[in-house]
């Protein structure tokens, strides 16, 4: 870009901004990075003043609306000169979820290399990030709103593989749950079916459509539809019947004309939940809409997987805690875990009395070695959880096992007949817990207790480790 080819662009205050790339281009505009720290510009890419007065009233309509508080960069100010568009500001340290998924899936295709995988996060950060966006997108639906044009140049994420931040770009798109209208947006090879064949406005069901999408490709590397049929066919014509829906997926139940061809295999990479998710999405739901899972479904099913997933000692890659398995077993390399080389909890119900009760919710999550994690005082795989903050963070150090209470939070922890209340760090050892005779703790917080049976409501739910 040149100044002469209005490298220069002013907000409806006169202040000045030196578009300095492209961060992403669609069919409604370009998003511009600027000499401003932290701050986007979309340029509006149309002279029809008709459209230029409606992307403009829409622009305004979000400004409106109660959703300041997600993980989104909305319009702050409009642009005016030379073209219409607006200004949104996003944190640095940022990159385009495409930027990543470039990364590691050059790798693959050209060296036939997971290292770029392990380099952006492997599949332990990857079902973070997932967790992160159906978060922000459950909660966006909560409130009876769609994102509309959801893609991977869209979702922006932190540079550094150790954080999982995620914001949305480009949220002139969101609207109420069905778009009024006849406008279809979709980015190619996202948009649901219904809306690539101009039969159905973005909603919910087609924002749940194009997370899968998504998701599948961020773990796999793959195109749920781009399979042997789209490989061998002419890429034009193969390539819209896919996104029309008109082909199978690749790990279609029924059909394999269109079968998997490359990528890493989805067994790999989503536990049996996850993989029931997307055959709902891909299979059942791309002729029925109301059958795809719901991206508070997959915040569910993401959370479990998120907490699920084990470090392998040998080839350095992640993967997902089989219940039923004696023996954790690697599925990038087949070696089997180390002993001591995680910790299962498993959340239970007290029955207090005579003979005290433990009942298993069947709830477990894993503690890596060296690594860390953090409890609140509710029922796990809820919406409470969700909602409450960490109460207790418990960091694996050599032999011991490091105690922290958080946010003024009292830890009770309960093993054989003795109980111990402590607010400040506690060690464990952990050859002092066995099968037999395990610990159970609890984290509350006192200021929000309201009387004793509320403590023995928040008590009654504990976690045990061995």
């Amino acid at each position: 870009m040149t100044k002469s080819r209005k490298k220069i662009v002013y907000d409806s205050q006169g202040n000045e901004y030196v578009l300095t790339g492209k961060v992403g281009e669609g069919g409604q505009g370009m998003v511009c990075s600027t000499d401003r720290p932290g701050t986007l510009v979309k340029i509006i890419n149309t002279k029809d003043k008709a459209k230029i007065d409606k992307a403009i009233r829409q622009i305004q309509w979000i400004g409106q609306q109660n959703i300041s508080d997600l993980n989104m960069a909305l319009p702050k100010i409009a642009i005016t000169r030379p073209k219409q568009g607006y200004v949104m500001e996003l944190m640095d340290g940022l990159i385009s979820l495409q930027e990543v998924l470039e990364q590691s899936f050059n790798d693959l295709q050209d060296n036939e290399s997971t290292e770029q995988y392990l380099l952006t996060g492997g599949l332990a950060r990857r079902t973070k990030l997932l967790l992160e966006i159906a978060t922000t997108l459950s909660e966006l639906h909560s409130r009876g709103y769609a994102y509309g044009d959801l893609s991977p140049a869209n979702i922006f994420v932190s540079q550094r593989v150790e954080d999982s931040q995620v914001w949305f770009i480009d949220c002139d798109n969101i609207c109420f749950n069905e778009r009024e209208g006849s406008t279809h947006l979709f980015t190619p090879g996202y948009g649901a079916p219904e809306v690539v064949r101009n039969e159905k406005n973005v909603n919910s069901l087609t924002d749940a459509w194009s997370f899968s999408v998504i998701a599948f490709e961020l773990l796999t590397h793959q195109h749920p539809y781009k399979g042997l049929h789209v490989e061998d066919g002419e890429p034009e014509i193969v390539e819209q019947q896919a996104f029309e829906g008109q082909l199978p997926w690749v790990y279609d139940s029924y059909d394999d004309s269109n079968e998997s061809v490359g990528g890493i295999p989805l067994s790999l990479v989503a536990n049996s939940q996850m993989a029931e998710l997307f055959k709902r999405c891909f299979e059942e739901g791309k002729p029925n809409p109301l059958l795809r899972p719901s991206l508070s479904q997959w915040r569910k099913v993401l959370q479990q997987a998120v907490d699920q997933t084990l470090d392998c000692q040998h080839c350095r890659h992640q993967f997902f805690y089989q219940e039923s398995n004696k023996v954790q077993t690697c599925s990038f390399c087949d070696q089997e875990a180390e002993p001591g080389s995680f910790i299962v909890f498993e959340q239970v119900i007290v029955e207090e009395g005579d003979n005290t009760q433990f009942y298993s919710l069947n709830n477990r999550r894993i503690l890596n070695k060296d690594g860390t994690l953090s409890f609140s005082s509710a029922p796990y795989g809820t919406e409470l959880w969700n909602q409450t903050g960490s109460l207790l963070n418990i960091n694996w150090k050599e032999d011991k096992l490091h105690l922290q209470p958080i946010n003024h939070a009292t830890v009770l922890i309960h093993k054989g007949d003795s109980d111990l209340k402590f607010t400040r760090e506690k060690r464990i050892a952990l050859s002092n817990s066995t099968t037999k005779n395990p610990y159970y703790f609890s984290a509350w917080q006192p200021s929000a207790i309201e009387d004793d049976e509320h403590l023995l409501l928040i008590q009654s739910y504990r976690w045990r480790f061995v």
